[in-house]
């Protein structure tokens, strides 16, 4: 008789493990775009939203590993930029800093960081064609 009892127990122990292991699968994502590498790499990002996803992604153990850029509005006095990023597991006390606007402030920039010894991983200049206003994008990492 005791033996069929702990047949039973554990049976019912690798019932509740499996349920447990697929209650875990089956939750759904969270609906926040920085929860995700792979839709916050999808999404175009005003500056302010950009750093907040950044953040996210960084809380997460993720920094950015390439980095895009564009104007949103290239009226003058009314500059607005967009970013887009792909991500990368951030490694063990990795630093990292990231800027989106005139090439000239990118070099000062530039300049910031690699006193800070980091190097440049991720750059592009966008040149708008109807004003020939220009905008870059450089992400730093130690």
């Amino acid at each position: 008789m005791d033996r069929q009892a702990g047949k039973r127990a554990g049976k019912a122990g690798a019932a509740i493990g499996a349920l447990l292991l697929l209650g875990g699968c089956l939750t759904s994502p969270p609906s926040n775009t920085a929860s995700d590498p792979t839709i916050a790499s999808n999404q175009w990002l005003k500056t302010a939203d950009a750093d907040q996803v950044v953040s996210a992604m960084s809380a997460r153990g993720f920094a950015p590993a390439t980095i895009d850029c564009r104007f949103e509005d290239n009226t003058p006095g009314q500059l607005a930029y967009a970013s887009k990023f792909t991500w990368r597991r951030s490694p063990p006390n990795g630093r990292f800093h990231w800027e989106v606007g005139d090439p000239a402030y990118l070099a000062s920039s530039e300049v910031k960081a690699n006193r800070a010894g980091m190097r440049r991983v991720s750059a592009k200049t966008v040149t708008d064609a109807a004003t020939g206003q220009k905008v870059g994008c450089s992400i730093w990492a130690s």
